[in-house]
């Protein structure tokens, strides 16, 4: 498992994907373009190449840490062959140290300064192969990349490729407006990991790839064709993964780009923390997703999902309006497997072989009101044979709400507990609704329920609705609204008895404050009409 990290590394350190600790202000946008697949080279000059090759230490064999066997320089174009880079030497445990990476062919094409900057506007590293140093280690694995390909990068990016290739500690990677290019791309990834710990384990990629990064936004981020098969000897659970194709449109990069001193996989976990942009709530940080064929199966518990997509429409201005995720179907089965046989016993309590899960999503936003809305029938869960979840809701505050998170994270503090009070006090409900149709569960749940406790099921069902209709008297000395209290004991009763549809809903006369609710002391004044409350079971 260490050599296929070190691998994975590896390709980092060749395309542009790696920690950084200083980021890169100096801007670079203009040096990509926003187009998809369609990308055009820009020219080189042929003057000036000589100089571009000297910067990436190609000037000659062994002038920094790459070697190769022969070269040849035709006007902007150069081709080399052999090539060998040997990794920089540091104390980081995350670095290359010992690991050979060789290529079978090095180009590139538009070599030329621009603006008094060394650049290319095409570098395609192929036939690329990666072996640990160390004669023991080398025996625990090796990597092999068909090519790597980037096209028009920035002067910073170019700036950092030639520190890959020179001596002494490459510079950091740039980020922000600096970190541009109109293509990068590897394809033929193929990873084997065979430990002397026992771990084995392939890792295949057909192509991923990244289109038009400007602005802290990509216009295509794709990945095609993913295997994954991975042994743990000291887990003794074997994992198998696939990924048909995921593509991403306008992914919006600057919201997970690492913060000073943060490694990458840190700034997306930031990123998604760090949530609603106050002036764009209702932007996810893309334009749409699309996933194809995943499935893992990880020691007999195999997940399943044929397809997910997800679309974002905008206004004018750019602003995102509406969020909208068709109908997902998710499989969950037990297999033959260590954890496929404890999920294949919860399952069989339930009555259950497998759950088949379909969920869907609608969400609008009117940014000038700032109001949230999700659509009655069109937000659901729903498992096969055992119940359908809607709901719907109309709230106000989105945009309130971001403010005060972004604040808090501002504040250093990032105390969780002050941070969503914080939101909770821009957030008002206009009006809620959730209905859950009973399709088996209810059956199923007591039924296990009783199973395992030994009783008998309909008496366990008698005493749950017996509970639910004392809730009246139970709260009659709280001062809480007894035709509330009664409507809701009500359809909770009736929906454990003789489960239908339960729907409860609220839609108060005056839109209500959760913070108002929350400091609440006195509760009478919450009451089913000043609510416009409403529970059934039909």
């Amino acid at each position: 498992m260490k050599y296929l990290l070190t691998g994975v590394a590896a390709i980092a350190m060749l395309t542009a994907c790696g920690d950084k600790d200083k980021p890169v202000k100096e801007a670079g946008a203009e040096y990509a373009s926003s187009a998809g697949t369609d990308v055009k080279l820009r020219k080189g000059d042929p003057a000036t190449a000589g100089q571009v090759l000297s910067v990436l230490s190609l000037d000659s064999s062994e002038s920094g840490r790459i070697a190769f066997g022969s070269s040849k320089l035709d006007g902007a174009k150069a081709v080399f062959t052999d090539v060998t880079l040997k990794a920089a030497e540091s104390d980081d445990e995350d670095a290359l140290d010992g690991t050979d990476v060789k290529a079978g062919k090095l180009e590139f094409e538009g070599l030329g300064m621009i603006d008094g900057k060394a650049n290319f506007s095409r570098m395609v590293m192929s036939d690329i192969t990666m072996t640990a140093a160390d004669p023991e280690e080398s025996a625990d694995g090796s990597g092999a990349i068909k090519s790597i390909e980037l096209v028009n990068p920035s002067p910073e990016v170019a700036a950092w490729v030639a520190s890959l290739f020179g001596e002494g500690e490459p510079i950091d990677m740039p980020e922000g407006d600096a970190l541009s290019f109109d293509l990068w791309s590897m394809n033929g990834l193929d990873f084997k990991v065979d430990d002397e710990d026992g771990s084995k384990g392939n890792f295949l990629i057909n192509n991923v790839s990244v289109t038009g990064l400007k602005d802290q936004k990509a216009a295509q981020m794709l990945l095609k064709d993913m295997t994954f098969d991975m042994y743990d000897p000291s887990e003794d659970m074997d994992m198998k993964a696939n990924i048909g194709n995921i593509d991403i449109r306008g992914f919006d990069w600057g919201m997970f780009m690492p913060e000073e001193g943060e490694k990458l996989e840190d700034s997306f976990e930031s990123g998604f923390m760090a949530g609603l942009n106050p002036k764009d709530p209702a932007n996810p940080g893309y334009d749409s997703i699309d996933i194809k064929d995943f499935d893992v199966d990880m020691s007999g518990v195999t997940f399943d999902m044929p397809k997910m997509v997800s679309k974002v429409s905008k206004d004018k201005k750019g602003r995102a309006v509406k969020v909208t995720t068709e109908p997902v179907k998710m499989t969950l089965t037990a297999g033959e497997g260590k954890l496929g046989e404890q999920l294949g016993a919860q399952l069989a309590m339930l009555g259950y072989e497998k759950l088949e899960l379909t969920m869907a999503g609608e969400q609008t936003y009117d940014p000038d009101a700032d109001i949230v809305t999700l659509a009655k029938g069109k937000n659901y869960w729903e498992l096969k044979d055992g119940f359908r979840l809607d709901f719907g809701a109309k709230y106000a505050g989105a945009a309130g709400m971001a403010e005060s998170q972004a604040a808090e994270m501002d504040s250093g503090t990032q105390d969780p507990s002050a941070m969503f009070d914080a939101m909770m006090e821009k957030l008002t409900i206009h009006s809620f609704e959730m209905a859950l149709d009973d399709d088996g569960i209810v059956d199923r749940a007591f039924n296990a329920y009783a199973a395992q406790s030994g009783e008998d099921p309909q008496q366990v069902r008698n005493q749950m609705a017996g509970m639910m209709a004392m809730l009246p008297m139970m709260a009659s000395g709280s001062g809480i609204d007894m035709e509330l209290a009664t409507e809701a004991s009500t359809a909770l009763s009736s929906f454990i008895t003789d489960p239908k549809t339960l729907t409860i809903s609220l839609k108060p006369k005056t839109p209500l404050k959760v913070s108002t609710l929350a400091e609440m002391e006195d509760p009478s004044a919450l009451t089913k009409e000043s609510l416009g409350f409403s529970a059934t079971n039909k």
